[in-house]
């Protein structure tokens, strides 16, 4: 799961959380490090025609300069991580 919330430095910033059980019900699990540390959030992953892995988020998180932000990502075994 993606969540967003303030990061360190008081900023935008978008974690993940992975659910031990495999269900929703949880329980969740929040890796330490944020996929997204700075100035951002409220992400989704795609997956492109040509089979690129893509995370989508706003980003600045500043009214009316927030742009769609598209990085690729890296698939990991139990998460993803920014390529």
């Amino acid at each position: 799961m993606l969540w967003s919330s303030g990061g360190k430095d008081g900023s935008y910033a978008m974690g993940i959380a992975r659910s031990q059980s495999g269900s929703i019900e949880g329980p969740w699990e929040h890796q330490a490090e944020p996929l997204w540390g700075r100035d951002g959030g409220h992400g989704m992953i795609v997956r492109t025609l040509d089979g690129e892995l893509l995370v989508t988020l706003h980003q600045p998180n500043d009214t009316p300069h927030e742009r769609a932000l598209f990085a690729p990502i890296v698939e990991l075994r139990d998460s993803v991580r920014l390529a």
